[in-house]
C-alpha cells in the first residue's frame, strides 16, 4: 500500500510540474532531449546486441543436448544467423542516427529472442515433463521475460513503451498454445506474470527518463536566466548547421549584447544586474519563435539561433524586439542590445564558428556605431523607429 502511495505521489508530482506529457510522448520535446535520448537508445542497442551475441551461440549446444537432431540443427542454423545480426547491429556506428532508425534496430533486436522462441514451440511440441527438452522449452519460453527486463535500459516514452512491449507480451502468452490447450491456470499464471512485468518496465521507463530529463536540464539551462548553456548551444549549433547544410536550408545566428550592462552593476548592484539578466532572456525568449534556442553566450551576451529563416525573416523578429527590446533597466529606460546578425546562404558561410564569429563581429560594430542596433551587413544596419 505504502508503494503504491509513493507511485501515486510521484505521478501527481510529475503532472503539476508538467512533466508527465513530455514522459508519455515525445511529441513536444525540446530538440536537446530528443537529440540525447536518440544517442542513448542507438548506443544501447549496440550494448545490448552485443550482450544478447553470446548467449545466443552458447544456446546452440543445450538444444543439442535436449532436442532431437534436426530441430536442434534448424535452430542452431538459425542462432548463427541471428548472432551475425547482432554483432552486426554492435559494430553499426551510433553517430547520427535517425530516431526511426534507432527504434527499428531495437524492435529488430527484441524480436530475435522471440522469433527463437516460436520455432522451437513449433518445431519441439509437447515434451514429456521432468525431461531435459522440458528444461529447454521451457527456458524458451522466459525469453518474453527476458527480453521486457532488457528493454528497461532504454529511455523511452510511454507511446514507445506500449508499441515495442505489448507485441512481446502477446507471444509470451499465446506461443505455449502452439500446440493444443495448455491447462487454464499456468497460463493465466504466465499471463499475469507478463503484465505485472510490463508495468514493472512502463514505471521504470518513466523513471529512467525523468532522471535523464533532470539531468539534462541542470546541464543544458542556465540557472540563473533559464536560457542554453554555452555547451549545449554549441551542440545544438552543430547540429543545425549540418542539417541546413545537407537540406540546403538557411540559418541566422543573431548575437546579442546588452548595452551598458557594467552601469547596472555599478550603481544597483549585481543582485540587480542578476535580475536584469534574468528578464532579458525571458523578454527574448517571448519574442521568437519556440524552436528558436535562446542561449547565453556568457556575462550580458545572448546568442539566439534561427532554424531555416532567411535574412529577411530575422530582420522581422528584429523590428518586434526594437517595440520593446529586452525589457527595463532599473531606471525605468529601455533595456537595448547592440546585435549582429549572420545567415549562412547569404553570408556564404558553411561552418557555425565562422557564423558566430561573423555575428560576433556585427554585434561589435553596433556596439562601436552608437549600440541600440542591429548590423545584419555592410550595408544592412536596422535602427528602431523613433
Amino acid at each position: 500500500m505504502k508503494a503504491l502511495q509513493t507511485l501515486l505521489y510521484t505521478v501527481g508530482a510529475w503532472q503539476r510540474a508538467g512533466i508527465l506529457h513530455d514522459l508519455v510522448t515525445s511529441r513536444d520535446h525540446a530538440p536537446y532531449l530528443s537529440r540525447h535520448r536518440t544517442t542513448a537508445i542507438a548506443s544501447r542497442v549496440r550494448l545490448v546486441a552485443a550482450g544478447f551475441a553470446i548467449p545466443t551461440l552458447a544456446w546452440i549446444v543445450l538444444d543439442l543436448l535436449a532436442l532431437d537432431w534436426k530441430s536442434a540443427m534448424t535452430l542452431a542454423l538459425m542462432r548463427l544467423g541471428v548472432a551475425g545480426l547482432f554483432v552486426a547491429i554492435a559494430l553499426r556506428p551510433s553517430r547520427d542516427t535517425a530516431h526511426g532508425t534507432a527504434l527499428a534496430l531495437l524492435a529488430l533486436v527484441l524480436a530475435c529472442p522471440l522469433l527463437l522462441m516460436l520455432t522451437a514451440e513449433a518445431m519441439v511440441g509437447p515434451v514429456p515433463a521432468g525431461s531435459f527438452a522440458a528444461f529447454d522449452l521451457g527456458l524458451y519460453r522466459v525469453l518474453p521475460q527476458v527480453v521486457l527486463a532488457g528493454m528497461t535500459v532504454f529511455p523511452l516514452v510511454q507511446e514507445e513503451c506500449l508499441l515495442l512491449a505489448v507485441p512481446v507480451v502477446a507471444v509470451g502468452v499465446l506461443a505455449p498454445w502452439v500446440h493444443g490447450p495448455l491447462e487454464f491456470m499456468p497460463a493465466l499464471s504466465s499471463a499475469w506474470t507478463l503484465l505485472l512485468l510490463l508495468g514493472v518496465f512502463m514505471m521504470a521507463q518513466m523513471l529512467q527518463l525523468n532522471y535523464m530529463m533532470v539531468l539534462l536540464g541542470r546541464a543544458s539551462y542556465d540557472p540563473l536566466t533559464g536560457a542554453f548553456t554555452r555547451r549545449s548551444g554549441i551542440e545544438m549549433l552543430e547540429v543545425q548547421c549540418r542539417l541546413a547544410a545537407e537540406r540546403n536550408q538557411p540559418l541566422a545566428v543573431a548575437f546579442f549584447d546588452i548595452d551598458s550592462f557594467k552601469s547596472i552593476n555599478d550603481r544597483y548592484g549585481h543582485e540587480a544586474g542578476d535580475q536584469v539578466l534574468a528578464m532579458a532572456a525571458k523578454t527574448l525568449t517571448g519574442h521568437v519563435r519556440r524552436g528558436d534556442p535562446v542561449i547565453r553566450w556568457g556575462g550580458e551576451e545572448f546568442v539566439v539561433l534561427f532554424p531555416n529563416v532567411t535574412q529577411e525573416g530575422v530582420e522581422i523578429v528584429m523590428r518586434r524586439i526594437f517595440s520593446d527590446w529586452l525589457g527595463t533597466r532599473p531606471d525605468g529606460g529601455y533595456l537595448t542590445a547592440s546585435i549582429g546578425v549572420a545567415e549562412r546562404i547569404t553570408d556564404g558561410i558553411s561552418d557555425w564558428p565562422s557564423l558566430v564569429e561573423r555575428a560576433d563581429k556585427r554585434m561589435y560594430q553596433a556596439k562601436q556605431s552608437g549600440k541600440a542596433r542591429c548590423v545584419m551587413g555592410e550595408a544592412l544596419v536596422m535602427l528602431p523607429e523613433g
